[in-house]
C-alpha cells in the first residue's frame, strides 16, 4: 500500500509536513478501500453479536513479597444460556514473579480487588473459527470483522477453553515488529516485558497466536507503564497499545498510549506518526474511539 501524508492538525496542535507531493490514496494493493469521504480509513463489521455477552468481573491480586498472583472471576447469564454452565463462571489465574520487591513500591503483602461491569465478546475456539471460515458466498453476506483487513482488529484473551475480546487494536504498520520496537527503545522504551499472554487471530492459517513482540516503557510496570503488544501477518503489522495499571494490572488508557506512540514516531528520524488513519469499527471501550493510528517509515 502506499502512504498518504498530507498535512493535518493533531489533538495538540499543528503538525509538520511528512513529505511533499505524495498522491491521494485511493485502493490498497488486497482492493480495500482505505480512504472514506472524510480522508480515514474505513474498516468493516466487528465482533459478532452472537458472541456478545455481559455480566460482572471481579479482579484479584494477592500481593506476595516474591509473587504478584492475579484471579479474574467473570460471571453472566448468557454463559448459561449458551453453554449451559452452572453457575455461569469463567475463572483465570496468573502469577508473575516479583524480583525486586524493594524497589517496585508495591506494598510487601497486599489483597487488591476490583469489581466491574464485563462487556465483551466470547466464544469457544471452534465457534470462532466457525466465524471467521469464509463460506463461499460474498463478503456482504458473510462479514467477520477478522477476515476482511488486512490487520488484526481485537486483542484476545484465552479464558476456559474460550477468547474474549480483550482489547482494541488501535496502533497498525507495514514495518516489521523489530522496526518499530526499535524506535521505541530508542525513546526509552525495553522490549523486556512481563505481562499477560494475549492472543490475535491469524486469518492466513486460521489460528489464534500470542503477542509476536512486545515494548513497554517498564519491565514490571507495577507502577503503571505504556504497553503495546504486536503481531505481524502477512507483512501487515497490528497493535495493542495501552497504559497499565499498578497490579491487578488493567488497561486504564488506550487513547493515551496510542497518543505517545505516535509522538514518538513524529520525533524519529525517517518515521511519521498517521493519527487516526484506520477505521477499525472495533468499539470505545475506555477512551478509544474505534481509530487506529499507523507508524509510517519513509
Amino acid at each position: 500500500m502506499t502512504d498518504e501524508t498530507p498535512d493535518r492538525r493533531s489533538r495538540g496542535g499543528s503538525r509538520r509536513q511528512f513529505l511533499k507531493g505524495i498522491g491521494t490514496l485511493g485502493v490498497g494493493s488486497l482492493g480495500l478501500p482505505l480512504l472514506s469521504s472524510d480522508g480515514r480509513a474505513e474498516s468493516g463489521p466487528a465482533a459478532p453479536e452472537k458472541f456478545h455477552v455481559t455480566g460482572r468481573e471481579v479482579i484479584k491480586a494477592k500481593i506476595r513479597p516474591d509473587t504478584v498472583t492475579v484471579t479474574k472471576r467473570k460471571s453472566s447469564d448468557d454463559l448459561r444460556r449458551r453453554y449451559g454452565i452452572s453457575p455461569p463462571v469463567l475463572t483465570k489465574t496468573e502469577t508473575f514473579d516479583r524480583p525486586n520487591a524493594e524497589e517496585d513500591d508495591l506494598p510487601l503483602r497486599d489483597t487488591q480487588t476490583v469489581e466491574q461491569d464485563w462487556n465483551t465478546y466470547y466464544a469457544k475456539e471452534d465457534e470462532w473459527k466457525d466465524h471467521f471460515q469464509p463460506t463461499g458466498v460474498s463478503t456482504q453476506s458473510h462479514a467477520p470483522a477478522e477476515e476482511d483487513h488486512p490487520y488484526g482488529i481485537w486483542e484476545y484473551e484465552a479464558v476456559d477453553g474460550g477468547y474474549e475480546t480483550a482489547a482494541p487494536m488501535n496502533i497498525i504498520s507495514e514495518q516489521s515488529t523489530g522496526d518499530v520496537a526499535d524506535v521505541l527503545t530508542s525513546d526509552g522504551w525495553t522490549t523486556s516485558v512481563v505481562q499477560y499472554d494475549r492472543y490475535a487471530w491469524n486469518s492466513g492459517i486460521g489460528e489464534f497466536q500470542t503477542q509476536h513482540k512486545s515494548a513497554a516503557t517498564g519491565t514490571f510496570g507495577f507502577l503503571g507503564r505504556k504497553h503495546l503488544k504486536m503481531w505481524f501477518f502477512d507483512g501487515y503489522l497490528s497493535g495493542s497499545a495501552h497504559i497499565d495499571s499498578s497490579a491487578p494490572h488493567e488497561a486504564t488508557s488506550f487513547d493515551d498510549a496510542e497518543q505517545a506512540i505516535e509522538n514518538t514516531f513524529d520525533d524519529a528520524s525517517g518515521w511519521y506518526g498517521y493519527e487516526d488513519y484506520y477505521y477499525m469499527d472495533n468499539g470505545y471501550q475506555l477512551d478509544h474511539d474505534s481509530y487506529a493510528t499507523k507508524l509510517i517509515k519513509y
